[in-house]
């Protein structure tokens, strides 16, 4: 009897420690970014009873993670810094690579390497651009030093402006194009409308300067590189407005080959829809073209989806990877690990990889990070919970070291 007394006073003690480390672990987490509270429960521990006698049993702890509690978002001025609205973790590696991991602090930044990585140095992996979003894990580091700068060449080209309606046959004016080819060099192109008769006008292309070297070998061509030297001819209605080109609805594209810089062929949609045959002065209403020129990495935005997209200071953008949000069939089974990571184990089951905000997978925050899920009221409260009980715990031992003591004295 005295010694099960013992035993079940012991097991309260045991249980009331580990009550006091759990607070004292979830009081230190209360700025960690990302950290789940871990709950200490008791579990009655019985032993058989019977009508006319009682045995102590005791208790014994069982450890809670709360991993699937949802932590308050806060916005921070980063757009790198990430966080999970709803379930799942995002996917990390150690310095080191190797083991995939699961967390939910995401305070990314890059770090020398380029890398995007934690707090606490833990990089984020996710499915590259140039693979297919099948959702099956192929995951690796992102890293913004990788991407190269980019150039875009134009594809479009449209011009509005006033042809003279009165201009004598063989009169010419000529409009200069700024395009980019796909190195992002400039190419300026000119025009030519030439009046003929008929109140029609034959478009040319003159002189063709690249900006960088100042070049004039390209050839303009129909079509393709191989196709006859530019010429189309503008039609008007009795309206003033363009009715076809070369009886078409729209006029041949225009090849631009033999660069100097080794770009490739330009291939450019030219609208010239934009055109008019008034009985006015010739009038140039604007001239714009597609394209953009070198430009290097400025930003890096992620969507609530999870693309990542790097922007460029000449304003194109390129995805640059895709974050797909692991979840798992029991969370409170992954395994905990230093640096505010967990593992998975049998428990949890293998990771499933979603895209944000589908399948049951949280959205992705940018520029947000989630704070503890510690309370300290509540821990505190906690706190004095256990330590009452513990000290109870120990009158109950001095209890029973009296009975086995008074028991003693009686033997002697």
């Amino acid at each position: 009897m005295v010694a099960g007394i013992l035993n079940s006073a012991v097991s309260g003690l045991s249980l009331n420690a580990q009550r006091i480390a759990a607070a004292a672990d979830n009081i230190a987490n209360t700025s960690t970014r990302g950290y789940k509270r871990t709950d200490v429960q008791a579990s009655t521990l019985a032993t058989r009873q019977s009508t006319t006698a009682y045995a102590a049993g005791g208790v014994q702890a069982v450890s809670r993670p709360l991993n699937g509690v949802q932590g308050l978002l806060a916005s921070s001025g980063s757009s790198t810094d990430l966080a999970l609205s709803g379930a799942g973790y995002f996917a990390v590696t150690g310095p080191s690579g190797g083991q995939t991991l699961f967390t939910r602090n995401g305070s990314f930044a890059p770090n020398a390497n380029g890398d995007l990585v934690n707090s606490d140095g833990f990089a984020l992996l996710a499915e590259s651009a140039s693979a297919s979003s099948s959702g099956d894990g192929g995951l690796s580091k992102v890293n913004i030093n990788s991407i190269s700068g980019t150039a875009d060449a134009s594809t479009k080209v449209s011009i509005d402006a006033n042809l003279p309606a009165q201009a004598s046959v063989g009169q010419t004016f000529t409009i200069t194009a700024q395009t980019t080819d796909s190195l992002g060099g400039g190419v300026d192109i000119a025009l030519n409308f030439t009046a003929q008769a008929g109140g029609t006008y034959d478009v040319t292309v003159g002189a063709i300067t690249e900006s960088a070297t100042g070049a004039t070998t390209a050839i303009a061509r129909e079509g393709d590189s191989s196709g006859p030297a530019y010429d189309v001819n503008v039609s008007f209605g009795g309206n003033g407005l363009v009715s076809s080109f070369d009886g078409n609805p729209t006029p041949a594209r225009l090849s631009i080959s033999n660069l100097s810089s080794g770009a490739a062929d330009l291939s450019l949609e030219l609208d010239l829809g934009g055109l008019t045959r008034f009985g006015s002065d010739f009038a140039l209403g604007g001239v714009s073209a597609d394209g953009a020129g070198y430009g290097q990495v400025s930003a890096v935005d992620v969507s609530t989806g999870g693309r990542i997209t790097a922007r460029f200071d000449n304003g194109e953008q390129r995805l640059i990877a895709d974050i797909q949000v692991a979840t798992f069939t029991d969370p409170s089974g992954l395994s905990m690990q230093a640096g505010g990571v967990y593992a998975a184990t049998d428990a949890s089951g293998a990771p499933i990889y979603q895209t944000p905000g589908q399948g049951g997978a949280g959205s992705v925050q940018s520029g947000a990070l989630e704070l503890s899920t510690t309370d300290l009221a509540t821990e505190i409260t906690n706190l004095m919970i256990a330590e009452t009980s513990y000290r109870a715990s120990l009158q109950v031992v001095k209890a029973a070291d009296q009975l086995s003591q008074s028991l003693l004295d009686e033997i002697a």
